[in-house]
């Protein structure tokens, strides 16, 4: 019975109002599924670089499925852009408000505020390092007015995040790289520097990030060019290199060095050790965000070319909570879009579970102590 009624069912003929009713429900059925909204991509625990402006439809459309948690500015240098025009154009393209704004702001030969001001006076951090071994004192507070012109100017263009200050210890090296980045050899006075430039930094309205945690000193390479192994003792990367980073603590996100501590992981260079993270947040007491050093930096290869997606999913494995993954700057978007969603969505899930877990970001106010 069910087969005959099948046949004639089949075989039946329709009227034409039958077939019109038929096309126009296929058509509403095939409409809807076209204007289904798509899904929002995840929230990728990535800074992106504005590698060109001004945006084409292309980046902006790339941006929105990579919606990534922030954005690092300043490179390459653009005299042409306005980062509170550019906050309203991601704004539009990503469909959200809450990305943040990185730079780095050291002061000397890093210093990305003269592509937007060239007037503005950004000494390097060893000068303040030069005031301080006449002055301490008349060199914090010198440090930290200079932090908090910083902030202010930043806060005004609509910058979140200062990577910064460099809390590392001068390299000792007759060849070390960019000796004038770093404030001193002495320890203590890194500290006090370090610390009074973060304190102006937020009270001018951004937020300060110490770099590059646990240091490297010993080590008197450049790290964007060639690997960094530091083989002190353990205790004495806790009783020296980490002394200026203790304040660290104080803010949300730690930037860390590329580099192989062979006391705290004979075999992983710290970008790739969950011993390394372990150690750190440990030592600081730093339950924050870790960000690693840029992973296109030759420092943080350790067994050859790896893919910016086995990049970053082995740094996440290990503890890192945000990446950069730093693409060159002609990358095709689809390339870079397709090693984003290769990030392992166990890794985004706890990101965002974590970021769901901290307090508002904020700069907070940490005012340079009275003179005595």
């Amino acid at each position: 019975m069910g087969k005959d009624f099948l046949e004639n069912y089949l075989t039946k003929k329709r009227s034409m109002l039958f077939w019109v009713v038929l096309l126009a429900v296929a058509g509403a059925v095939w409409g809807i599924v076209k204007c289904w909204p798509e899904p929002a991509p995840p929230l990728r625990p990535v800074l992106l670089l504005i590698n060109r402006y001004p945006l084409t439809s292309l980046d902006k459309d790339f941006f929105r499925q990579a919606n990534p948690y922030g954005f690092l500015l300043g490179l390459p240098s653009r005299t042409d852009l306005d980062p509170r025009t550019l906050r309203k154009e991601l704004e539009q393209a990503l469909g959200r408000k809450d990305f943040l704004f990185f730079i780095d702001q050291e002061g000397g030969k890093v210093n990305r505020i003269k592509q937007y001001d060239p007037s503005f006076r950004a000494p390097a951090p060893a000068t303040f390092g030069k005031q301080a071994e006449k002055d301490l004192a008349k060199a914090e507070k010198a440090v930290y007015e200079y932090g908090l012109r910083t902030g202010q100017f930043l806060k005004s263009r609509t910058i979140d995040v200062v990577f910064a200050p460099l809390a590392e210890q001068m390299p000792q090296g007759e060849n070390a790289p960019l000796k004038s980045r770093y404030f001193s050899s002495d320890i203590q006075v890194v500290k006090t520097l370090a610390d009074a430039y973060a304190r102006g930094l937020a009270d001018g309205g951004v937020i300060p990030c110490y770099k590059h945690a646990v240091g490297d000193s010993a080590v008197s390479s450049d790290p964007h060019y060639e690997q960094q192994t530091v083989t002190l003792p353990q205790q004495e990367i806790i009783s020296r290199l980490l002394v200026p980073f203790s304040s660290a603590s104080d803010w949300p996100f730690l930037m860390t060095a590329h580099a192989h501590y062979t006391a705290i992981d004979p075999k992983t260079v710290s970008t790739y050790s969950p011993a390394f993270y372990r150690f750190v947040r440990q030592e600081l007491n730093f339950d924050g965000f870790i960000i690693p050093d840029a992973l296109n930096m030759y420092a943080s290869e350790q067994t050859g070319f790896l893919e910016p997606a086995e990049q970053m999913n082995r740094a996440f494995a290990a503890g890192a909570d945000i990446v950069i993954p730093l693409f060159n700057l002609d990358a095709d978007p689809g390339w870079m879009l397709e090693q984003l969603k290769r990030i392992d969505s166990r890794h985004i899930r706890r990101f965002q579970r974590k970021l769901a877990q901290q307090p508002p970001l904020k700069a907070g106010v940490k005012a340079l102590p009275a003179e005595k």
